[in-house]
């Protein structure tokens, strides 16, 4: 209601003073408050029928000022008279409008009798217009008492606003409005090419839909201001059509992706991200109904309500949000952007209220809209211009830590190279002592045989972690490169299973196997094939059966090793190959938690892959699946 008072006042006012004449002193006059009005709801009245004194005087109703009539589908009638003082020039500009109007049909009273028919809108060709303008102008020469008569239909708000100028004043006033209006599309189009830049530079999602936010506010302005029937002329009734819808579902379509990106709902609010990415691909959508008119049914209206409706869901939701997050955070530039979409959104509600006449049109409600994307421009700015540092900032640290963390890394590769190489020499000297016990006192005791027999093992587990780790961080940086040869794939599963202790090579199994080669470095995957052989042999009963086998086909080749062993659960087959991962069936057991690691990484360094599949208490299958030919 306050807003109603603050924005109707002036015209009311105006409309309260005394009816002005065409004269030479008054360069423009506003015919606000003294048009007639009648709404034909067949739509099927000519302009006979409309234009005869009686059907005038008892159907034409005089509107107060100017308001919208709202939305509907009926014909809308108005008609004006005109009386110029003696000094009054005989030629005047009359201007119709607002610049969207789908069909606008005047016919001009003539001094020697009869009326000449001017037919205009935004879906007729440019070409019939009597000035070339981004308006619905056409010259007419005024003489007392002459009539003028309009007809409008449109699907959008029933906005005539019409004033008549003295031809000069008009040219005056078209010069200094379209300097201004190209200032402010060059504004908005620096900043979309701007923000598109750094966008794509950066690799920054909200930027770059930023961008395509601003651009598509672009395309629906130059519709809704009237400049794309005068650039596009020729094409004018399809991209006239086409380009502001393509604007307004592009704009919706990015604000929702860069709202997505900036609050990064997907890990802090998964529900709403889905809500978000629902109305992304509805927006998107439509597109191909905006690019293809003869598409449109009376269905498609339920379609875009709905995504109107979500779209101002979303909206709500982000500035909820964004405030949530500031309080949170206290990030100034979440608060500068909360502000810098209050702007539009408030421009949008004037714009709606207006539209359905609940506003009166002055310069307030008619210029905000066109002003708010502007305001929302400059102000965003800034707020992208506090994110763009906070990324420099970010990238920056970012960068200092990674050089940190290469720094220690050397470090620490140097450190364990060198510690690797001092446990090798002692654990060698150790296992050599050992055996040469056992070989000059055969005789030994039970227990003292036991003993030595364990300190040759414990050397050996231990000279074979230090192995692993060396050979695993040889991968890891391109030290150990892989030398792949024509190797018989039976040959290779037979060499791993003798490669195994003697006790143990009673329990494997060799299943089905190819006689073909194939093309591997033998020496890496006869180290895999034998790690997973001694995990299998290791975790599961000390009874039962290991199968090895094997499959060669177009595909590649694929090796599976099978065992009966008490199995694993989802958690800890995601984590099987995490360095020193260990399940718990090997609690009591030996073994460092490297070997399903570095067999992992030969296997990826022959371009293929290892996968793991089990249940608790049904055992463990691993397969290696090696790309290629045979």
């Amino acid at each position: 209601m306050l807003l109603s008072v603050l924005f109707s006042w002036p015209v009311s006012a105006m409309a309260q003073e005394p009816a002005l004449r065409l004269s030479a002193d008054v360069p423009r006059l506003s015919l606000a408050g003294r048009l007639e009005h009648f709404a034909d709801a067949t739509g099927t009245l000519p302009f006979e029928a409309v234009s005869r004194p009686e059907f005038a005087r008892s159907r034409f109703v005089r509107l107060p000022g100017a308001r919208s009539l709202g939305y509907d589908t009926d014909a809308h009638w108005f008609r004006v008279q005109l009386t110029p003082t003696a000094d009054a020039p005989p030629r005047w500009v009359l201007v119709i409008g607002t610049p969207e109007l789908e069909e606008v049909d005047v016919w001009v009273e003539k001094r020697g009798g009869g009326f000449a028919h001017h037919a205009m809108g935004y879906h007729r060709p440019y070409e019939n217009r009597p000035l070339r303008t981004r308006q619905f102008a056409l010259p007419v020469e005024v003489f007392g008492g002459m009539h003028v008569y309009i007809r409008v239909r449109t699907t959008n708000a029933i906005n005539v606003q019409a004033d008549i100028w003295q031809v000069e004043a008009f040219t005056a006033d078209e010069t200094r409005s379209n300097f201004y209006r190209g200032m402010y599309f060059g504004i908005l189009l620096i900043a979309a090419v701007l923000y598109a830049i750094l966008g794509a530079r950066l690799r920054d999602v909200v930027m770059s839909a930023y961008a395509a936010y601003v651009a598509s506010q672009i395309l629906f302005n130059l519709g809704t201001n009237g400049y794309l029937p005068v650039l596009l002329s020729a094409h004018a009734e399809w991209f006239t059509d086409a380009l502001p819808r393509i604007g307004w579902l592009g704009g919706a379509a990015s604000i929702v992706l860069m709202w997505d990106r900036l609050l990064d709902l997907k890990r802090n609010y998964p529900r709403v991200h889905h809500l978000f990415l629902a109305t992304l691909a509805l927006n998107l959508a439509l597109l191909p109904f905006a690019l293809l008119p003869f598409l449109v049914g009376e269905w498609l209206l339920w379609v875009v309500k709905l995504a109107n409706a979500l779209n101002s869901l979303n909206f709500f939701i982000s500035m909820g949000l964004l405030l949530r997050s500031w309080r949170s955070s206290r990030r100034g530039e979440l608060l500068v952007y909360f502000v810098a979409f209050v702007i539009p959104a408030l421009g949008t509600t004037i714009n709606t209220t207006a539209n359905w006449g609940l506003l009166s049109q002055n310069a307030v409600t008619t210029n905000f809209y066109q002003i708010a994307p502007l305001a929302h421009v400059l102000v965003m700015s800034y707020g992208l211009a506090l994110r763009l540092r906070q990324l420099q900032y970010d990238k920056a640290a970012a960068e200092q830590e990674a050089a940190l963390a290469t720094r220690r890394s050397e470090e620490q590769r140097r450190f364990v190279a060198m510690l690797s190489h001092e446990f090798g020499n002692p654990l060698a000297a150790i296992d050599r002592a050992a055996q040469m016990i056992q070989i000059k006192m055969p005789g030994l005791a039970s227990p003292e045989a036991q003993r030595l027999a364990q300190i040759r093992g414990n050397a050996a587990t231990l000279s074979g972690f230090v192995e692993h780790f060396l050979m695993t961080e040889a991968l890891d940086h391109g030290a150990l490169e892989v030398s792949p040869v024509p190797w018989s794939v039976r040959g290779l599963l037979e060499e791993a299973i003798e490669r195994q202790e003697e006790t143990a090579i009673g329990r494997l199994r060799l299943g089905e196997c190819p006689d073909g080669d194939f093309m591997l470095d033998p020496t890496l995957v006869g180290v895999a094939i034998g790690n997973l052989l001694a995990n299998a042999l290791r975790y599961s009963p000390p009874q039962s059966p290991v199968e090895l086998a094997a499959t060669l086909d177009g595909a590649g080749l694929r090796i599976r090793v099978s065992d009966r062993g008490p199995g694993m659960g989802q958690d800890e087959l995601d984590k099987l190959g995490t360095p020193y991962f260990r399940g718990t069936a090997s609690l009591g057991k030996k073994g460092s938690g490297l070997g399903y690691h570095f067999t992992r990484r030969i296997v990826e360094a022959h371009g293929g892959r290892l996968t793991a599949h089990s249940n608790i208490g049904s055992g463990l299958e691993v397969e290696i699946f090696l790309q290629g030919h045979p």
